[in-house]
């Protein structure tokens, strides 16, 4: 054995392990043991041991220190055997009165009332119960464990249940009935720095701090419970989809840079120049697949895109992936329907529709009347057509009824557009009969002007305040000007009470027909403008068009719909999916001729070709954004609030600190050089 004084023992063990001529990094002894005065003994094989793994463990640290050294180590700390938990806390109720229970969790505030009556909540996974330590039961050991006990240390417990008199019973708290009388409390781990915050704080700090502390933010039962029912969810839409007989198929997650839409995270290889990509979603793989005759596919997949975030978006989410071999968009439709019903039945005990198909209506008729391919069908406040102006534009509006109390400066904060303020009138005696009349495009309208006519078909009366727009015949994109007032309207009057909409109130909708193409949101390059580039798709380039429309594919492809269908739920898209084009030359003729993409564009796309020519069978498919789901079911506007570790509002994760930098032999490693 070789005496070592604890301040010398790193030198020590660096010296015995440069003897042993050991290939190994060296660890320092932690702070612990080299403040601890007196001597410690360690033999060649436990000073070798020791510089090896670091003293990773307390079991190692023991074998190696002295008492005062565990003592030091184990403060506050319950390391070894403890009594089996027989129950969790929201578990027991007045059935177990007079039971002996163990119970484990986090200790909350404690109440003193006096030496002998001293009251503390216990919180688990499952709920919160009331610990009661009575002077005529308690001993000192207990009693002082208690006093010494900080807010969020973790506990074991064992006491008898026993009914709360009639006077004190807490109506909510689900086991508001009953109370824990001590008898022994074991310290399993106290805290043992100051806490950001308290996760049973009523006044929730900012949420940069909840997410960089996320193991307590976890901890609120609001966030226990949507990560419960998150769980629950995945379960039966597992369960619904293998009676449907899915096959559940994981797909690779680096792929490789498609042209398919949003920006993509790359991953880099250590071969100069060669990167992978991160999917956006599954679609190639499950196309694959259904070339592969595995005929129907789902997965709970993971999908990445770099995109600017938002309440209900993250850099990376979960949607429930499916893919049909042989099934018309209808029977994917009902599929999916009972898909939902199974999840909001689980969850919400809730039979949607009564068994009924969900509603559809077709993209132009929500576009021009809730100006939004996502409408929100719990409210009216519809839009309506006034007449059509010459150069195909059309005047529409939204007309407020007398009843609609709003203030002058709430009317021009509506009408005020990011590029331009909408025309507002106000309906009264004087102009009920030409206030279309003084509208600043009075003099492109198509036509005599029957403003008679026009009030009477829209319900215009006097007292009425009609809020105008103009916009192109031609509808595109997701959302209308007026559509933007009709939401931040339906908010204005949420917020004033004179709108109120059912938190239960599930209005579900399949929208179809949406344009196959549409022209590009961004300004073209040159190389771009030279090829003739006019459109993009819609929804991704491999939907099928409509089979009465593809003669227009090379004349009017503007013209021609898409075989593409969104799922709505109260004005948020929650999943979209379409028939595919399974024709090799069609998916050719449109990755060539109507999208134009270049010859090293459409080369990315050559397995998918490939697998089309082998013989694939026509399919469709659909992804429904769970996350979002989630935020729905939990009833929160936040998908944050359904994710365990879900990244900030600037895309970072906030618990771990990435992204980071890597460092310069990494860069080295992977040839990249940071400019």
């Amino acid at each position: 054995m070789h005496a070592i004084r604890s301040t010398q023992a790193p030198n020590a063990i660096r010296r015995l392990v440069t003897q042993k001529s050991l290939p190994l990094p060296v660890y320092s002894l932690p702070r612990a043991l080299i403040a601890t005065r007196g001597t410690v003994a360690f033999s060649q094989t436990t000073a070798v041991s020791a510089a090896r793994n670091g003293f990773s463990t307390s079991s190692r640290l023991a074998t190696a220190a002295t008492t005062d050294l565990q003592a030091e180590l184990l403060e506050g700390v319950t390391f070894g055997d403890y009594p089996s938990r027989t129950h969790k806390c929201g578990q027991l109720n007045r059935t177990n009165v007079g039971e002996h229970v163990v119970l484990t969790g986090w200790a909350q505030n404690i109440r003193k009332f006096s030496d002998e009556l001293i009251f503390l909540p216990l919180r688990d996974s499952s709920g919160t119960i009331q610990l009661v330590l009575k002077g005529s039961y308690s001993n000192a050991s207990t009693r002082q464990s208690l006093q010494d006990l900080t807010a969020e240390s973790v506990i074991c417990v064992e006491g008898k249940v026993v009914a709360r008199e009639a006077n004190t019973i807490n109506h909510q708290m689900a086991t508001g009935e009953i109370e824990i009388e001590l008898s022994s409390v074991r310290i399993l781990n106290k805290t043992h720095k100051p806490l950001p915050f308290l996760p049973t704080n009523q006044e929730l700090v900012n949420e940069e701090v909840r997410l960089k502390y996320r193991c307590l933010d976890l901890r609120r039962e609001t966030l226990q419970r949507n990560l419960r029912n998150r769980s629950l969810a995945a379960w039966t839409i597992r369960d619904y989809l293998v009676q449907n007989d899915f096959v559940e198929v994981e797909t690779p997650m680096l792929f490789k840079s498609t042209p398919e839409g949003a920006r993509e995270f790359v991953v880099p290889t250590r071969n100069a120049g060669s990167f992978y990509a991160l999917p956006q979603s599954p679609q190639q793989y499950k196309q694959l697949l259904m070339a592969s005759g595995v005929d129907r596919y789902f997965q709970i997949a993971k999908c990445f895109r770099d995109e600017d975030l938002r309440a209900d978006r993250q850099p990376e989410f979960t949607q429930i992936d499916l893919e049909v071999s042989f099934g018309s968009a209808r029977d994917i439709q009902n599929l999916v329907e009972g898909l939902v019903r199974s999840v909001w039945k689980k969850l919400k005990d809730v039979e949607l529709f009564e068994g009924k198909e969900f509603p559809r209506m077709n993209y132009q008729v929500a576009m021009s009347k809730y100006g939004s391919d996502k409408p929100d069908t719990r409210f009216g406040l519809e839009i309506q057509h006034i007449t059509d102006l010459v150069g195909d534009n059309v005047v529409e509006a939204i007309v407020m009824k007398n009843d609609t109390k709003l203030s002058g400066s709430e009317l021009k904060r509506l009408a005020q557009l990011d590029n331009k303020v909408l025309p507002v009138v106000k309906v009264t005696e004087n102009n009920i009969d030409t206030w279309l009349h003084k509208l600043p495009y009075t003099d492109k309208i198509q036509g005599p002007v029957d403003v008679a006519a026009v009030n009477s078909k829209v319900g215009v009366q006097i007292g009425d305040t009609i809020i105008l727009n103009r916009r192109p015949a031609f509808l595109s994109g997701g959302q209308t000007e007026l559509g933007k007032v009709r939401l931040e309207l339906a908010n204005v009057l949420k917020s004033k009470g004179m709108l109120e909409i059912p938190a239960t109130q599930y209005n579900f909708l399949w929208v179809e027909g949406f344009p196959l193409f549409s022209p590009p949101e961004q300004v073209l390059s040159t190389d771009q403008q030279s090829r003739g580039v006019r459109f993009q798709a819609t929804h991704h380039p491999f939907t099928a068009p409509h089979p009465d429309d593809l003669h227009l594919l090379q004349t009017a492809p503007e013209k021609v719909r898409g075989q593409h269908y969104d799922l709505v739920l109260n004005g948020v898209e929650i999943g979209g999916g379409s028939i595919r084009i399974h024709s090799p030359k069609l998916q050719t003729f449109v990755f060539d001729h109507v999208l134009k993409m270049s010859a090293q564009e459409s080369s990315r796309f050559t397995h998918l070709i490939d697998a089309l020519s082998f013989g694939c069978p026509p399919h469709g498919g659909l992804a429904l954004g769970f996350d979002r789901l989630m935020a729905i079911l939990c009833e929160t506007p936040s998908i944050r609030d359904v994710i365990a570790f879900p990244k900030s509002a600037s895309g970072r994760d906030l618990v771990v600190g990435s992204p980071s930098a890597l460092t310069d032999q990494q860069l080295n490693e992977y040839k990249i050089r940071v400019v």
